[in-house]
């Protein structure tokens, strides 16, 4: 329980770092362009970590697990130019299943606490204290305080169920091939929000702190 307790604190704290890191003008940009390569690594450890402990260096499959985080890069774009969907709307989109493939993920990171002790559990809370960080950087300069108090709670309640369900949850859900390809597909989406504002300015300047 103390572990829980430590996964679900961590996430906050990453949430409020963000006031800390992003409070000086002059340090905003220096800030926003470390995220712009921190998340990315991220984004990949939370998708490969996984298949690499369950299934190895398999190349070919890796490969096709970036093809498809490629789709789900690459989708949002097509929907913007074929249906002229506002940025806004497609970005909200990739933002949303973005959110849902970190949900997805804190599932399985509750059901692994269970068997873990304290002594090995410091990569796990840095981890998720740079996904709390993450999660207030996408959502915060976008949509304000509340949509991103939100998404750091639905990562702190797919924490617990992981933690309080994980013995009841299907295996082949969890790590089976179609769980980590939505894991890839919701990474890739995510991935567009933050590669494509990084082309196309940023809303991350100082003016949005007090909304």
């Amino acid at each position: 329980m103390v572990v829980l307790l430590g996964a679900l604190v961590a996430p906050v704290v990453g949430a409020i770092l963000y006031r800390f890191l992003h409070n000086s003008p002059r340090l905003t940009r220096a800030f926003d362009l470390s995220m712009y390569l921190t998340v990315p690594l991220l984004i990949g450890w939370q998708v490969f970590g996984h298949v690499v402990d369950h299934r190895g260096w398999d190349a070919a499959y890796i490969l096709m697990m970036l093809g498809v985080m490629g789709l789900g890069f690459g989708l949002p774009i097509l929907i913007e130019h074929l249906y002229h969907q506002t940025r806004f709307s497609v970005e909200l989109l990739s933002v949303l299943a973005g959110l849902t493939g970190l949900a997805f993920h804190a599932v399985l990171e509750g059901i692994s606490l269970q068997g873990e002790i304290i002594t090995i559990t410091a990569p796990i809370l840095l981890h998720r204290l740079m996904v709390g960080l993450m999660i207030w950087w996408v959502l915060f300069p976008r949509y304000g305080r509340w949509p991103a108090a939100a998404g750091i709670g639905s990562l702190l309640a797919a924490t617990t169920i992981g933690f309080s369900l994980g013995g009841m949850l299907p295996e082949a859900m969890l790590h089976g091939t179609s769980g980590e390809m939505f894991q890839a597909f919701v990474a890739g989406s995510l991935l567009h929000v933050v590669l494509h504002e990084s082309a196309h300015g940023s809303p991350h300047d100082h003016s949005n702190h007090n909304q």
